[in-house]
């Protein structure tokens, strides 16, 4: 091991260099209020020619799903699918609707994941989710969302509420557009660049959709910054940080009928992505020390594309379903760090890594009905791969120019080779009351090359029972247990540094991924004309969660710990206030609360995750006067503090306390929908406190320094234009 000590400002950073182990609706005559969902029989739900509902979807219960239309949403003139999803009562949008995706970057496609389908497909893509198709669906071409329990469907993988929304193709073009210019009196100033825009249209048996989008964000924040050494000492500084995000995306979703049983999808996407940002800490004047200035820059260009397709044709006595994809990205990162003190040389450091990281997935579904129940046999092979150089340089202000240092554990390369296998099953086995099983397992090689090589095979079990009972016309009730497997975050394998914060992370061969026993009880409750409630209770027991360790050269690194326990509860909830004489407001509650533990690898102590805040909550109120084109509304949010551990280190954050915003709509000027937002309207302060120690924590060790932050965004304003054609 070659350690190679950096001097770069407040304190030495020791590196280990090692080889370790929508067209406004017109509102229906003598509609004034959001209509109640509609329970119609099954086999009424059809375009006329096509198959019934009931059969094409195969929901498993007698009890028919709850039905809404595109006219009980009109007090909020929607103009796309995404917007009627998102005013559904009690209805909570889950992680965009698609595929399965664990932690750093999702494994495979796997299972669905989400609880969004259109017209009762997921999207064969990881780049795109089915939420972002929605939001290009003009609301003219949906006909009805029905809303009914995952576990009565025959897509393993689904549970809770699942929102499938049915698109009617016509064969006129349409198109959408937003753009979202913002301002802020913090220190990022305008942001003028937000907007997108679709097309969407068909020719014979083809279907498409063409976007732009030009997402990201602009921020930043001021103020204080103290550094108190072990002396008790405190070097006070001003503190001014910006930061810039870019991501160009064009996409394209295209569609073939070849005949009523066969249809093949394919979906496109590539990105760029620029981020910049510049920090700034300026010793105040009333420091006794002499003038100093630290900056911080950091930089990341991307580019990346992804090619997804499907295909589905009968075989047999049920339907297959072929899936692949092949994505890819190039990431070039880097990060400097200046020290300028009066009467010194200036002094600096430099971490870069370029990556490219890509994966390859072929999947399998065959599906067929036997013993009046839905069977799947599906299977997968996924090639996941990095590779990486990083590098570390020193500033010499002989040259004014960077020296490169060795640092061969921060290059290599990482492979997973992963071959799955599940069998599914789902039926009624009550009247009101269904079952779905899965059961199946994974192989994968785990191999990785530079200064560090190793290779390991794993064999995991896979699997879950899910239950969906229709308790009253007004209850239902979902149990799901799950066994599950995470993803791993390549990078991790390879050594990193962090020279804002002064530390470093040596790399792990020998991490595994993380597994899970996860249990979901969901009871949804209709209030009637009063609204609707969801509460989802979960508890999840973890094994080999992926945490920061000490290593054995007393370095530290991403390793696994033994096991690891988070469970809690959500609250989604719509109150209609036209109930209580406010006709056309609502009002939107979230209330989350959480726990977990574990056994800190450092202390033996029992503690929380890192970065777990215990409870969140937020409140959004809509008014849509009636009888005009005008809505107003305001939203208030909080979460509690958290902690984030190191070896020698305790950072504690704190979000502002309440976070609020409000807002006014005109829905039709000139045609268009137009927003002016205004959100951090109390400006809360964010507060980072950091204590870092003269060794690993515990009861003997000594604290060598502390930092206190804190800081103010300012308020931001915003304005969205939102238009069709």
């Amino acid at each position: 091991m070659l350690d190679l000590l950096i001097q770069s400002g407040r304190y030495a950073l020791a590196v280990a260099v090692m080889a370790a182990p929508a067209p406004v609706l017109a509102q229906d005559e003598g509609v004034a209020e959001t209509q109640e969902p509609v329970a119609i029989p099954l086999e009424d739900l059809a375009f006329p020619g096509e198959q019934p509902v009931a059969e094409s979807l195969e929901y498993a219960l007698t009890v028919a799903p709850q039905v809404y239309y595109p006219s009980d949403f009109v007090q909020f003139a929607p103009r796309n699918a995404l917007d009627l999803v998102e005013e559904i009562p009690g209805f909570d949008v889950q992680g965009g609707g698609g595929f399965r995706s664990g932690g750093g970057g999702g494994r495979g496609f796997g299972e669905a994941s989400g609880n969004l389908l259109i017209n009762g497909d997921r999207i064969s893509s990881k780049s795109t989710s089915t939420s972002d198709e929605l939001a290009r669906i003009p609301v003219g071409n949906v006909e009805r969302i029905e809303v009914v329990d995952g576990a009565t469907l025959d897509i393993p993988g689904l549970s809770g509420r699942v929102a499938n929304v049915i698109v009617r193709e016509t064969s006129s073009i349409s198109g959408q557009y937003s753009w979202r210019p913002g301002y802020s009196t913090g220190p990022q100033g305008f942001n003028l660049t937000q907007g997108n825009v679709s097309v969407r249209g068909s020719t014979g048996s083809l279907n498409y959709t063409i976007a732009a989008d030009v997402g990201g964000f602009s921020g930043g924040s001021e103020g204080i910054f103290l550094i108190t050494d072990e002396d008790g000492v405190v070097d006070n500084r001003l503190y001014l940080g910006t930061r810039r995000f870019r991501r160009p995306t064009l996409t394209g979703t295209f569609s073939y009928t070849f005949s009523p049983d066969v249809k093949a999808n394919l979906n496109l996407s590539g990105n760029l992505v620029r981020f910049r940002s510049h920090t700034t800490e300026t010793r105040d004047l009333i420091n006794p020390f002499p003038p100093l200035q630290e900056r911080f820059f950091s930089r990341n260009n991307e580019k990346a594309y992804e090619i997804g397709a499907d295909i589905e044709f009968p075989l047999g006595s049920g339907k297959l379903k072929l899936i692949g994809l092949e994505s890819f990205e190039d990431s070039n990162f880097l990060t400097e760090s200046f020290f300028d003190q009066e009467n010194l040389p200036l002094r600096g450091s430099q971490f870069g890594r370029s990556s490219q990281t890509g994966e390859r997935i072929g999947r399998a579904e065959y599906g067929w009905q036997l013993w009046g129940a839905d069977w799947q046999l599906s299977g997968e092979a996924a090639f996941n791969r990095l590779d990486q150089v990083g590098s570390l340089a020193i500033y010499s202000p002989a040259s004014e120019s960077f020296i490169d240092f060795p640092f061969p554990s921060g290059s290599g390369g990482v492979r997973e080779d992963r071959y799955e296998s599940i069998l599914s099953f789902g039926r009624p086995i009550a009247d009101g009351l269904s079952l779905q099983l899965q059961a199946g397992g994974e192989y994968s090689t785990i191999s990785q090359t530079g200064s560090n090589p190793n290779s390991r095979t794993f064999q995991r079990p896979k699997g879950s029972l899910k239950l969906a009972w229709s308790a009253s016309d007004t209850l239902d009730v979902s149990l799901e247990v799950a066994r599950r497997v995470g993803q791993l975050s390549f990078g991790d394998f390879l050594a990193s540094v962090n020279l804002t914060d002064d530390n470093a992370n040596a790399g792990n061969n020998e991490l595994r991924p993380q597994q899970s026993w996860e249990t979901q009880l969901e009871l949804r409750k209709n209030f009637g004309s009063w609204g609707s409630a969801t509460l989802r209770l979960y508890d999840n027991r973890i094994e080999d969660l992926l945490i920061i360790v000490p290593l054995e050269n007393g370095w530290e690194a991403r390793g696994n710990l033994e096991s690891a326990h988070q469970y809690g509860a959500r609250l989604n909830g719509t109150l209609q206030l036209s109930q209580l004489g406010w006709n056309g407001a609502k009002l939107d509650v979230t209330l989350s609360v959480q726990d977990s533990s574990l056994i800190d690898p450092v202390t033996g102590v029992s503690r929380r995750f890192d970065g777990d805040n215990g409870y969140f909550y937020r409140v959004d109120l809509r008014h849509d006067v009636p009888e005009t084109d005008w809505a107003y509304g305001f939203s208030f949010d909080q979460s509690g503090s958290s902690t984030s551990y190191r070896v020698r280190e305790i950072s504690f954050n704190d979000e502002p306390v309440v976070s609020a915003s409000v807002f006014v709509e005109n829905k039709d000027v000139l045609g268009l929908t137009t927003r002016l937002s205004m959100a951090n309207i109390f400006n809360g302060r964010e507060i980072n406190d950091r204590t870092i120690f003269d060794g690993p924590r515990g009861p003997d060790a000594q604290v060598s320094s502390t930092e206190y932050r804190e800081t103010r965004s300012g308020m931001f304003f915003s304005l969205s234009i939102s238009g069709s054609f």
